[in-house]
């Protein structure tokens, strides 16, 4: 894959300052293609955000010891003054499009304010058509939209050493061509993945390869949040 051999060849930027050490990736990998108008207009106006999840929690194996989200404790450490709540519709890993029905019901129950969706890995599971699964995501999209939703896609992870893993390589192509065509803004965690099992930190100690991707997604979301929603 193109895209994430180039990424490869980056270097974590020097303004992360708020990033943990063992979770800097390149830039690239931490900036949106769109604004987050929504979510920049209550931010500006120090109100609530109120934040829907779609798909496996991206924190679901680091909870800190107040039980809150690591999601949401990323995103109030970066904005201190701004009261986040996340509602997590379910860690289904269903086909986009049942995810897609399912977000449409908690969106009139909840009314958030932003969407993060987790999506793909199913798909690339079950083969799905790449037009078919494109379509899914247009379709959720123009729903957001036309409700004033910002929403933030996060691509399958990169998984060593398993036969399955090349079957994400064409969903993650999709939401990237997709991305660029219509936009989208998505924390690509199949490069991000792909580059921490690549990088490892001198003189700490590494979780499982495994895992060391998916511990650091809440801190990558809410960089890229708050980074789109401040600039």
């Amino acid at each position: 894959m193109g895209l994430v051999c180039a990424i490869l060849l980056g270097f974590a930027g020097p303004g992360q300052a708020d990033m943990s050490r063992a979770c800097r990736v390149p830039e690239i990998l931490l900036t949106f293609d769109s604004d987050l108008k929504r979510t920049e207009r209550l931010v500006d106006r120090s109100q609530p955000v109120r934040i829907l999840l779609v798909g496996p929690q991206p924190d679901r194996l680091a909870m800190s010891q107040k039980k809150r989200s690591r999601l949401e404790v990323e995103l109030r450490r970066r904005l201190p003054d701004i009261d986040f709540t996340i509602i997590e519709e379910g860690p289904q890993a269903g086909l986009a499009s049942e995810a897609f029905q399912r977000m449409r019901s908690a969106i009139e129950q909840v009314e958030p304010d932003l969407v993060i969706w987790q999506v793909g890995t199913g798909d690339a599971l079950a083969a799905t058509q790449p037009e078919d699964f494109a379509q899914t995501l247009e379709q959720a999209a123009d729903f957001l939209k036309g409700r004033d939703i910002d929403l933030v896609l996060i691509d399958p992870p990169f998984v060593p050493n398993v036969p399955h893993e090349k079957l994400y390589g064409r969903i993650v192509d999709q939401i990237d061509t997709l991305s660029d065509q219509e936009k989208m803004n998505v924390v690509q965690q199949y490069a991000a993945t792909s580059y921490l099992l690549a990088h490892p930190t001198a003189g700490q100690q590494e979780p499982p390869l495994d895992q060391k991707g998916r511990l650091c997604m809440p801190e990558l979301v809410a960089e890229a949040i708050v980074r789109a929603v401040t600039r």
